[in-house]
């Protein structure tokens, strides 16, 4: 006798040909949307990790700056991308300080930093002149994620200006888990002037425009952070301000020893 199959079994082929071809659909989607989604996540995830490591290492500048530390180890985790330590000398930005009186004073800063780019994303960290900023790869703008520990005593009227300047023997490169070891083993530089009648400071910044922070430090100098009203924007990167009876540069030279 001969069996005959019926529209069961047909149905029943249809039926995991449709399955198997949901699952392909399903496993494409994931791998065409979900993947790239996840890769970026971990991206953004890198990058903030490395915005808070940045501040932890300005906090122990700060330290050592603040109470005259002589040493201190940074311990710090570089997530999805490579740090960098630049010695002044290479580092091609630069701040300087000058005042109206007519004497002639003008002081050149060239801060050094220590820098993250990221591997897979776009994001550029700089620690430099106290301030943590960013910048993004083929993007103009920067924004200051953490602000140098600069004042104006608006009873006295003096300007406290701490610059601190960072030199390496080399060029130093870290990935992963890694301690950057810095000294000062000197005593800040100090400026310190009273003047007689009130001047006008100006503090120029120098940038490279291959690594622009500009947009970040006119936002810092011509807003309420130093003093209410900010800085007056008197030119390509030149802010001044007025009305200044003394004027206090602290310079703070911080050596990276090893990294």
């Amino acid at each position: 006798m001969i069996k005959e199959y019926g529209s069961e079994g047909v149905s029943e082929a249809i039926g995991f040909l449709i399955m198997f071809t949901i699952v392909l659909t399903g496993i494409a989607m994931v791998s065409l949307v979900g993947y790239p989604m996840l890769i970026q996540t971990q991206i953004s995830s890198d990058e903030r990790n490395m915005e808070q490591a940045m501040i932890s290492v300005q906090n122990d500048m700060k330290i050592m700056t603040f109470s005259n530390v002589p040493f201190r180890d940074s311990t710090i985790k570089v997530s999805g991308g490579g740090l960098t330590a630049i010695d002044n000398t290479s580092f091609g930005q630069s701040f300087t300080i000058s005042d109206d009186t007519g004497t002639g004073f003008s002081v050149e800063y060239k801060p050094g930093a220590i820098q993250y780019e990221s591997d897979d994303g776009t994001a550029v960290l700089t620690l430099m002149n106290g301030a943590v900023v960013r910048r993004e790869k083929f993007q103009s703008g920067s924004v200051m994620i953490a602000e140098p520990r600069w004042f104006y005593d608006s009873d006295e009227k003096t300007l406290v200006i701490y610059m601190t300047v960072l030199n390496a023997d080399r060029e130093y490169y870290e990935r992963g888990i890694g301690t950057i070891k810095m000294s000062m083993k000197t005593q800040p530089v100090i400026i310190d002037t009273p003047y007689g009648t009130p001047a006008t400071v100006t503090v120029t910044y120098a940038y490279d425009p291959d690594d622009d922070y500009s947009v970040a430090w006119r936002n810092y100098l011509t807003g309420d952070s130093i003093v209410e009203g900010g800085f007056a924007e008197t030119g390509s990167g030149k802010y001044s301000l007025s009305g200044v009876e003394r004027l206090v540069v602290k310079e703070y030279d911080i050596k990276i020893e090893n990294m």
